[in-house]
């Protein structure tokens, strides 16, 4: 006979209990609710959006480098105090390095009524211009084509310059998310393994190792592309700005910087960041021609794009090249700029969970 309470001999799996339209209707509701719930609090703290994923961004950029003091015998706190130092004096560094331009720049924003320098130098170069190719090409009417584009160029000027206080006040109203970001990104290398396994122990025991392993592995594919992209994009800082400088461009470092940061976005963010180069070399004479800043922004671009993204990134991310290039042309086929920045870390996060689940089923097969 079997015990009281044991299920009947050779059965394995108990029967499943039928509910009655009552406990359904029960049961759906409290669902809904813990839903409704779930939602009413990330709409009322939508506000962390932004800072808790700068914060993640910069927990996964220096991560590494707090393990690897803690494991040459730092402790925590001082590993982590070392990392934010190293990273506020970069940034630093950064801005002391673009502020002169930026100053000069100041500087030389006209009073009331006046026309600035920038102004006085574009419309002489276009009269320059207009005149060169008028006397070449008597048959084109440059005249009407030269008044164009300078009502397009004396718009977008007009634009950006209305534009610049809500710029500056939109960035001054991000300081405060800035410094949670900061907070949250301390808290995280602190005491960021306690959170990752309070997180873990809801995970069945069965489950438990696997669970460890699958967040390891993500963790490492997502800080591994956040390095090698600030790695690439560094690289290309540094290749622009030297050939900028031998040729005589003014500012060569803002603009490098410019470009740098803008080549974070696929396919698009070269021509941004060149962009800038280009028009200011409209407004200073003592800029190289339009010519030698494009030959310049294209050669790096393609040593970025042949050599460097596929190399550094496919070596950060253990993929082949060739899947890194495959990975960004399906990204913005499908989702445009945000599918082309989000694709890389969403293959190497499926490719960690992949691989961890195979071998957690080969294991299973081998007990």
């Amino acid at each position: 006979m079997n015990a009281p309470g044991s299920l009947p001999a050779g059965t394995l799996i108990p029967p499943l209990k039928r509910l009655t339209l009552g406990e359904k209707v029960v049961q759906a509701i409290v669902i809904a609710m813990a839903i409704a719930a779930v939602i009413g609090v990330g709409w009322v703290l939508r506000f962390l959006i932004v800072p808790v994923i700068v914060a993640l961004i910069f927990t996964y950029v220096v991560g590494p480098l707090a393990d690897m003091l803690e494991n040459r015998g730092l402790s925590r706190s001082r590993a982590v105090a070392i990392c934010f130092g190293v990273l506020l004096g970069g940034l630093a560094l950064i801005v002391a390095g673009v502020w002169p331009s930026l100053e000069s720049w100041l500087e030389q924003a006209p009073q009331p009524g006046e026309r600035s320098a920038f102004e006085l130098q574009l419309e002489e170069r276009l009269d320059g211009w207009q005149t060169s190719l008028s006397a070449r090409y008597k048959q084109v009417d440059w005249h009407a084509a030269f008044e164009k584009l300078r009502h397009f160029l004396q718009t977008q000027r007009k634009s950006l310059m209305e534009g610049l206080p809500t710029m500056a006040l939109g960035i001054l109203s991000q300081a405060g998310s800035v410094v949670l970001a900061l907070i949250i990104a301390f808290f995280l290398l602190l005491d960021g393994t306690a959170m990752k396994r309070a997180v873990v122990s809801f995970v069945p025991n069965r489950h438990f190792e696997n669970a460890l392993v699958m967040i390891d592995r993500v963790d490492r594919q997502i800080a591994s592309y956040l390095i090698g992209t600030a790695v690439e994009n560094l690289l290309v800082t540094v290749l622009v700005a030297i050939p900028l400088w031998l040729a005589g461009m003014p500012n060569a470092f803002l603009f490098a910087v410019l470009f740098g940061l803008a080549n974070v976005i696929p396919f698009a963010g070269p021509f941004i960041g060149a962009s800038a180069g280009i028009f200011f070399s409209l407004l200073d004479p003592n800029a190289p021609s339009i010519g030698v800043l494009v030959a310049i922004y294209v050669i790096v671009h393609l040593i970025d794009a042949m050599v460097i993204s596929p190399v550094v990134m496919g070596k950060s991310l253990d993929m082949h090249p060739m899947t890194v290039i495959v990975g960004i042309s399906v990204g913005g086929t499908l989702g445009g700029v945000v599918g082309m920045l989000a694709i890389i870390p969403l293959i190497a996060v499926a490719k960690a969970i992949a691989s961890t689940v195979a071998e957690g089923i080969k294991n299973a097969a081998t007990e």
